[in-house]
């Protein structure tokens, strides 16, 4: 008899079997990966770099790390942030929209959400006052909890028997 469990975010029912979840869970992750150096385009050249290796081309952080002289504890806190940006539901959010906003709010998320600089830092980098930059971010995560709220009310969560 085949045992089913709910194993991920998306409400997929998968087998409990050690031999097929393994597989499974290798096919999660290749997916996983893909979607992170897809989106890893967005980031700035070093951190892009660093994605594509480890994902795309498989060099261990150890490998990395002497490569790059740092700590390979470093690069791994470093690699999870970045992976964990790349998968947000925010990320994914601006992804979505990011063309029916105006060019500076187009700025602002690039640099906050897509980036992960700072209020202050995006300032700097986009040479806006903080005033703007932190209007432009309040919008943005109105419009983010907004439709976050719109979602949650359109999908009913399912019960697990």
């Amino acid at each position: 008899m085949q045992h089913l469990t709910r194993t991920d975010s998306t409400g997929m029912w998968r087998p409990t079997d050690p031999e097929q979840a393994l597989d499974l869970r290798k096919r999660f992750r290749r997916d996983r990966a893909d979607c992170v150096v897809a989106r890893a385009g967005f980031l700035p050249p070093a951190e892009r770099l660093l994605v594509e290796s480890y994902f795309r081309e498989g060099r261990t952080i150890k490998i990395l790390a002497e490569a790059s002289k740092t700590d390979p504890r470093v690069l791994s806190r470093r690699l999870r942030r970045l992976t964990e940006r790349l998968l947000s539901d925010r990320f994914s959010f601006v992804l979505r929209n990011f063309e029916t906003w105006s060019p500076s709010r187009r700025r602002v998320a690039t640099a906050m959400v897509m980036q992960g600089l700072s209020m202050r830092a995006a300032s700097i980098h986009l040479r806006m006052s903080l005033y703007s930059v932190r209007r432009h971010a309040e919008a943005i995560n109105a419009l983010y909890e907004s439709e976050k709220r719109a979602s949650a009310t359109r999908r009913p969560e399912r019960r697990t028997a």
